[in-house]
């Protein structure tokens, strides 16, 4: 059997977590994989790292590697690999796993898995496909390419190396996998496309790979390794829950996406805002005059010409639907001139003119009749031409200026002073295409590399519904017991989809079996919600799509990428015959769920509400905690330390928590204080995540009782308040440059400036982390955080209580302007922080409990977090539990299986994503406060028990704690309030302040 290894960080038993059987590929046994822990390891460096000579892909290149060895004469064998960017490995033809998990580049991660006897044969081939991005995400820090790995035999004295990477491997390009292909989004990598037709059997151990070249010894692209850490993600099949229509579409007959970063920004491979004035420009020739529907799926909005007349612009911003625009092109040459990015600010403020996060540009034309596309017409040349960049003017360079990123921004270094946007506008709205503004040094064609091979997002938002379509015995796909579903053709020119439902959102790899001609094309677009009013809330802005091309015959697939969904319309496309389906999966590959938690009450709605916030917890951990499961997959800092708490009292297993907390205190190596997302290569400093990664590392101390680990985050916590230091100002309030957001909310927070809620959420972050030294036994440490501290939280109180609205200000912009914005969010971080003290601590719980018609209130289930936390703290109970029921409930009610990531867009659309971890509180509130259970010390030494039952008749559940579970029941009768507590042996339980309610406890030790 083959075992994954982990280097446990803690001291804490180990966990045997037995992960569900994997998908059977082609060429795959079943196999069954299990998690067991083995000691740190640093692997050798130097000439150990490979790749493939000769021509690769710059960008989202896939090379296939093979190694053999025999079997040695040993007990255990151990294979350690890691990979720049992702591996997927195999053994023999049998899918092993897939890494490595996300690492800065100087701690990257590597893998190690403990192959058993009964996995190896005489002769052994060791198969792994990498995939290297060539450019940054929002998870993933670029550097060069290459393959690590090494086979030893382990027994008695030191390892026996048995096979390593080097010049006895060979490699050649995985051509199924297709490179030229858009991004996923600014955060995720490329959408996968993988053509069938273009696979061999190279996975097989049989496989003659002779002719391969061999591999090349390259430079290691990381100075170090570490251990993963972590557990593999779980494999859990789930099939369709129903299959809701069928459906004959039209297709786009044309399909657009660009990729512009090498135009605009050369050479750049971040993820940083860049800033860009120009257009994209191409001519349309059309046999006849004619109406062309043409789409821009990805929130390209503003107005743009057709011939020299302009088209008006869409309803912009974040979740706007997808609209479709029908221009009239004339006979013969056409000219379409987009202005890119946008030559207007965005309509909600945050961006500048000219602000773009991932340069890609897509569109979709549908027309009745042919069409032929160049840039420069009849003189041929490329399809698409990007014209500039132009120089911004001083306004626009100032608004630049003051953006939040800046100056980690890109700008274009290559400006011709000669560039005129005016005379090439006007060149266009004349008639004619004057020659030298089409052979100007500013017009640039773009490259076949730049021109995506096709978008399937793009594609299926512009599928148009003709009828119905036919699909023979569908209910086999509800299940994986025996028989075919069959697809039938539709009329010519038609595709086919279906829309399957997976009954609650689900996040993994796509799994089918398919019979199919050779060239037909499944597509597959996903999708987490459709709205009470048929509202279908597609992923816009991103692609959660991919594309299988069949080849002959019987296959069957796994795609590569986990996705998050819960919907998934299956395309047919380039079909004449029927097309057989079955097995229709999902993978569910998320962090391993303990699950040792659990709550119930008298309110069956409470009870579905922790549920469902456990699930969404699970939804958003992998490798780390993450934003969402669809958007992203992105760890966010602040998100982190809300999602560890959940975590905490739904499964009790602490791993990832520290994993996390460690990869974000890394990120102080790039920066005065902790990133806002990590590790990423979009450098964004958000000042209230780094103040709640402070507060989570004290909270890991207090909830788990890891000191080891604890020790090893203080001198992190140490750099983290230097750069806090580093950023007071002349009034000892803290000042930076940064994305100052806390909430989803029109809250006053620019860029610059001094921001209420960063100092109010400062304050607490270094009150708790003085505690967090002292238990470590450093008291000059938590000294030093005290007075800090205090000095903060004094400045608070002088320089922005507004003593005529008795109220905390959200800002004082940088030119000495007092905020006229008052929010319940600034309110609720001062009452957190403490420094509210007295009538001002009065007024501001009034002000929370009842905010002005004047005040910015909640908008997002993530602030509510912290007013749960004021609520719960003043023992306001049946307030507590209503907010729960009527802002939670309501997702419920309108159909949610996990919990949104918002709940205040304006455009009908009730949210962007659909699961969100932050969003998760009450299942953390419920069992710490309603159900009670709180420690008080370190690992809980000591707890505290003070349930809060507000109108509640019974509450009952579990607390895992890292001594044990803790299980409490409280029941009312009458006036009387009984409560029966189980835990572990040394753990003191105390009774909270609600003792007086308590008319009899009842304690007993497992």
């Amino acid at each position: 059997m083959i075992i994954f290894s982990y280097s446990p960080r803690s001291q804490s038993s180990p966990m045997r977590t037995e992960i569900n059987r994997p998908f059977d590929m082609p060429l795959h046994m079943r196999k069954k994989t299990t998690l067991m822990p083995s000691s740190a390891f640093q692997p050798a460096q130097g000439k150990a790292w490979i790749w493939m000579d000769g021509a690769v892909a710059p960008r989202n290149a896939f090379v296939r590697f093979r190694g053999s060895f025999r079997r040695p004469r040993a007990k255990t064998v151990l294979l350690r690999i890691s990979a720049d960017s992702r591996y997927w490995l195999y053994l023999n033809g049998v899918y092993v796993g897939a890494g490595p998990a996300r690492g800065w580049p100087n701690h990257w991660k590597y893998d190690e898995y403990e192959l058993s006897q009964s996995d190896l044969r005489a002769h052994n081939v060791i198969a792994v496909l990498v995939n290297h991005l060539g450019e940054g995400t929002m998870q993933y820090v670029p550097a060069p390419p290459g393959l690590w790995a090494n086979v030893v035999a382990s027994g008695p004295g030191a390892p026996r190396p048995i096979l390593t990477t080097g010049r006895s491997w060979r490699c050649s390009p995985a051509a199924a996998h297709l490179a030229a292909v858009p991004r996923i989004c600014v955060q995720e990598g490329f959408e996968e496309q993988f053509d069938a037709r273009r696979e061999d059997n190279w996975l097989a151990p049989q496989y003659d790979d002779r002719r391969w070249p061999r591999a090349i010894v390259v430079a290691p692209p990381h100075p170090r390794l570490a251990p993963r850490g972590v557990p593999p993600l779980t494999r859990e099949l789930v099939v369709p829950h129903c299959i809701l229509r069928v459906e004959r579409v039209r297709p786009a007959t044309h399909v657009w996406t660009l990729r512009l970063r090498g135009v605009i920004v050369p050479g750049d491979l971040t993820s940083n805002i860049c800033f860009v004035k120009g257009y994209l420009f191409t001519q349309v020739w059309s046999a006849s005059a004619q109406d062309v529907t043409l789409i821009r799926p990805h929130n390209h909005s503003c107005e743009f010409q057709v011939n020299g007349r302009t088209v008006p612009a869409l309803v912009s911003g974040m979740t706007a639907p997808i609209q479709p625009q029908s221009v009239r092109l004339r006979t013969g040459w056409n000219r379409l001139l987009f202005p890119y990015p946008s030559l207007e600010p965005s309509t909600d403020g945050v961006r500048p003119a000219g602000a773009v996060h991932l340069p890609q540009f897509s569109l979709t034309a549908t027309a009745r009749r042919p069409l032929r596309w160049c840039s420069k017409g009849e003189r041929g040349g490329a399809a698409w031409a990007f014209v500039g960049p132009f120089a911004f003017t001083r306004a626009e360079r100032e608004a630049i200026a003051q953006h939040m990123d800046h100056p980690h921004i890109g700008l274009p270094t290559e400006i011709d002073p000669s560039a005129d946007p005016a005379a090439y506008t006007a060149a266009s709205r004349s008639g004619g295409m004057d020659d030298r503004l089409v052979d100007a040094a500013y017009f640039h064609e773009l490259s076949a590399s730049d021109i995506c091979s096709y978008d399937v997002a793009a594609g299926a938002f512009a599928d148009v519904p003709v009828g119905p379509g036919r699909c023979r015995d569908a209910e086999v796909l509800l299940s994986n017991g025996g028989g075919w579903a069959e697809l039938v053709p539709g009329k010519v020119g038609e595709d086919v989809r279906l829309l399957i439902d997976f009954g609650r959102e689900v996040v993994g790899h796509h799994l089918f079996e398919v019979e199919a001609e050779a060239g037909v094309v499944l597509d597959f677009h996903n999708f987490e919600f459709i709205q009470v009013d048929g509202r279908e809330n597609y992923a816009d802005g991103m692609n959660n799509s991919f594309r299988y091309i069949c080849r002959a015959g019987w296959q069957r697939f796994r795609s590569l990428q986990r996705r998050g969904f819960r919907y998934s319309w299956l395309i047919a496309r380039n079909f004449r015959r029927p097309i057989r389906l079955r097995q229709l999966n999902v993978e569910f590959s998320t962090y391993p769920q303990v699950r040792g938690g659990s709550f119930s009450c008298s309110d069956a709605q409470l009870n579905r509400i922790w549920e469902t916030g456990a699930h969404t917890l699970r939804c958003c951990a992998e490798d780390t905690y993450t934003d969402c499961p669809s958007y992203e997959q992105v760890h966010w800092v602040g998100d982190a330390r809300n999602e560890a708490l959940i975590d905490s009292v739904a499964n009790g297993d602490s791993r990832l928590w520290y994993h996390c907390l460690e990869q974000a205190a890394q990120s102080l190596e790039y920066a005065p204080i902790v990133l806002s997302h990590v590790p990423s290569a979009w450098r964004n400093i958000l000042p209230a995540w780094s103040f709640l990664w402070m507060r989570s590392c004290h909270e890991y101390l207090l909830w788990t009782g890891d000191y080891r680990g604890a020790r090893k985050l203080l001198p992190w916590v140490v750099r983290n308040v230097d750069g806090i230091v580093r950023h007071l100002n002349s009034k000892d309030l803290f000042e930076i440059q940064a994305w100052n957001m806390f909430d989803w909310a029109a809250m006053d927070t620019p860029s610059r400036g001094v921001i209420t809620h960063n100092n109010c959420l400062a304050v607490v972050a270094l009150r708790e982390c003085a505690q967090l030294a002292e238990w470590l036994g450093r008291p000059e440490i938590a000294a030093r955080f005290r007075a800090v501290g205090r000095g903060l939280a004094s400045a608070v109180n002088r320089h922005l209580w507004d003593p005529r609205r008795r109220a905390y200000l959200d800002s004082i912009h940088e030119d000495g302007t007092r905020s006229r914005v008052f929010s319940q969010q600034t309110q609720v971080v001062a009452l957190i922080a403490g420094v509210a003290t007295g009538a001002r601590e009065q007024r501001c719980r009034q002000l929370v409990r009842r905010p002005p018609d004047k005040f910015v209130k909640a908008g997002s289930p993530f602030f509510e977090f912290f007013l749960l936390e004021v609520l719960a703290q003043e023992g306001r109970e049946r307030e507590f539990l209503d907010i729960i029921r009527r802002d939670w409930g309501f997702m419920i009610e309108q159909g949610a299986t996990t919990f949104w990531e918002m709940w205040s867009l304006k455009t009908g659309r009730l949210t962007r994503s659909h699961c969100h971890g932050w969003s998760a509180a009450p299942t953390f509130f419920l069992s710490a406060e309603v159900l009670g259970v709180r420690p008080t010390q370190p690992g809980f030494a000591e707890c505290m028990l003070a349930p809060k039952l507000g109108d509640l008749r019974f509450v009952r559940g579990i607390v895992p704690t890292p001594r044990g579970p803790i299980s409490v029941q409280c029941t009312r009768e009458g006036k009387a309030v009984h409560a029966e507590v189980r835990c572990p042996a040394g753990v003191k339980v105390q009774a909270g302040r609600p003792a007086n309610r308590l008319n009899r406890v009842t304690v007993s030790r497992w």
